[in-house]
């Protein structure tokens, strides 16, 4: 039993902190916020391996959320012009062109090259105007996949990936694994995967600190490993192995490299997402390299090994 002098000085103690608490709220008109109008958000990656270049439009909300513009569909810009060019040449990209909503244009009307800086621009009908530009840095190949598997309980046997490459030396490099399971729908249990035409898509995350997304600092120049990509479980007693369980399926392991702009935005917003609300959490700063709006508009280069469980 905890002593009543305690339990007296706990609740006197507690007392203070939300009685301070309660001081820090003061009534203010909302005339003396000096709030910033919505911003642009941009979001667009481009790359070599595109068959559609896209780009997506949709503004901030401002902290006592002023109107929505006429401009605006859940949330989306529907009306701006959005072209992108490579200095030499450019192209408009539409908006819905491809049935999403997004502002795109085929790939072909303006390839993606390796080394080659592209520039965005956008204007809405409103007077807002964003700009960026991002360069498209060089592939760096995948020197395997591995599959292994690890014992959970001594009753269920959980299958998963993990990849191999070696990092260019003398330059700063930026990546982020990802991958897919593609199963027929006959082998796949209930699941939040996506069905087409007889398979299941399932997107595989990597369980390294970030997410499969790293860079090369303090490893520059050495064969970079990530972290696992788990495929499924197989329960012991069943006494099936990893060839029946996955048989006529399909892994795809990729490795993009990516530019400085989408590392520090994508782990920024990975941390953020770690405060998962806690008031007490430090707050983490979203970077951006959008002028005139916020968001990201970066390049990136895939190389991707895949193989068929046989």
């Amino acid at each position: 039993m905890r002593h009543p002098a305690f339990l007296h000085w706990f609740i006197f103690l507690s007392g203070l902190l939300l009685a301070g608490c309660g001081s820090l709220r003061t009534e203010i008109s909302p005339d003396q916020l000096g709030l910033e109008s919505a911003k642009l958000v941009v979001t667009g990656f481009l790359s070599p391996q595109d068959t559609v270049l896209a780009v997506k439009l949709t503004q901030s909300r401002t902290v006592l959320g002023d109107s929505i513009s006429a401009s605006l569909t859940d949330g989306n810009v529907t009306s701006a012009t959005v072209t992108l060019g490579d200095g030499s040449r450019s192209v408009r990209l539409r908006y819905m062109a491809n049935g999403l909503p997004y502002y795109s244009v085929p790939a072909g009307q303006l390839p993606i090259i390796t080394g080659r800086t592209y520039t965005l621009n956008v204007n809405t009908a409103e007077g807002q105007r964003a700009s960026a530009t991002c360069t498209i840095p060089a592939p760096v190949s995948l020197s395997a996949v591995q599959v292994d598997s690890l014992m959970e309980n001594n009753r269920t046997r959980r299958y998963f990936v993990r990849t191999t490459w070696q990092d260019p030396a003398g330059q700063p490099n930026y990546y982020q694994a990802i991958g897919t399971l593609q199963m027929p729908v006959s082998r796949t249990a209930t699941t939040n995967s996506t069905t087409v035409s007889g398979f299941t898509y399932t997107n595989l995350n990597f369980d390294d600190d970030f997410r499969g997304l790293r860079d090369d600092s303090d490893v520059d120049g050495t064969t970079l490993t990530s972290g696992r990509a788990f495929l499924g479980n197989v329960s012991v007693a069943n006494a099936v192995g990893f060839r029946q369980q996955f048989s006529g399926s399909r892994v795809a392991v990729s490795l993009l490299a990516v530019d400085a702009a989408y590392y520090q935005y994508r782990s920024a917003v990975i941390r953020q997402g770690r405060v998962r609300g806690n008031p007490f959490a430090e707050p983490v700063l979203i970077p951006s390299n959008i002028t005139g709006g916020l968001g990201c508009f970066s390049g990136y280069n895939s190389s991707t090994i895949g193989f068929t469980v046989n």
